[in-house]
């Protein structure tokens, strides 16, 4: 199972509830720039974020819609599309955000690793096909990530640090019960620079996932990709990490096929 950002808290609920939809054989978890709530993360943006009206973030799809299609579509693609328009408000609000700015370095057929043509056809295909229909739902997603719900709403997510605890448990059982049980693996790819969670946020996460009650039943590893984005660490295939998580995958499926 690969999830990234806001996809984390589905992640949490679902090893917590539907554990037996992974394979039994390979177990295994990655989360990419995971999500971490602005309480423990301190990130200077979302943290501004999280002060806005509610019926302002309504808006959120439209206005992030405008800026990746209109003001500046060739970066959205190459940085990402929160990256992209995190870079835009930070710079109008004169807000210094480390990690907003999109990297240029790499070339569309590094970034996808594919050749040159195809690239372009990706690029061009991705950015018509993102905004060809609404888009609203990131509404809804903004205002899940920033806590303007009710905390029912997370779930089992509403709480990290309880939660990693309940999956070790839930680990522990299904030991005792199945003695041959595969040890459940997880594994967090972390951006050099993520203006959604930022160091902080990146340390919260791991301490949860390394407590003793925890890193006993779960086998936890953590790597950070320093020239990476938060939204790069996924996309991008000179920088990011899906590669990496797809040899993972493979790997495992060898070693415990």
């Amino acid at each position: 199972m690969v999830t990234h950002s806001a996809g984390t808290v589905y992640t949490l609920n679902t090893l917590c509830h539907h554990r037996s939809l992974l394979d039994p054989k390979a177990p295994y978890v990655a989360f990419l720039a995971p999500w971490v709530p602005t309480a423990h993360s301190g990130a200077t943006l979302t943290t501004i974020a999280a002060k806005l009206p509610t019926n302002l973030l309504d808006s959120w799809a439209g206005l992030n819609a405008f800026i990746n299609t209109k003001i500046m579509p060739s970066a959205s693609w190459s940085g990402g599309i929160i990256s992209s328009s995190a870079a835009l408000l930070s710079s109008s609000a004169g807000t210094d955000v480390p990690g907003a700015e999109t990297s240029t370095s790499t070339t569309p057929s590094e970034q996808y690793g594919v050749d040159k043509d195809t690239a372009k056809l990706i690029e061009t295909l991705s950015s018509k096909y993102q905004f060809a229909e609404s888009m609203t739902g990131a509404n809804e997603e903004v205002k899940l990530c920033l806590r303007k719900c009710d905390d029912a709403d997370w779930g089992e997510a509403a709480d990290y640090s309880s939660c990693t605890r309940k999956i070790a448990d839930n680990e522990s059982a299904l030991g005792s019960r199945e003695p041959n049980a595969v040890k459940l693996s997880v594994e967090a790819f972390f951006a050099g620079s993520d203006i959604m969670i930022a160091k902080r946020g990146q340390q919260y996460f791991e301490q949860c996932w390394q407590s003793d009650e925890v890193k006993e039943k779960v086998d936890f590893a953590t790597s950070t990709f320093s020239e990476a984005n938060h939204d790069s660490v996924l996309i991008d295939q000179k920088k990011g990490a899906l590669k990496v998580v797809f040899e993972r995958i493979a790997q495992l499926g060898k070693d415990r096929g």
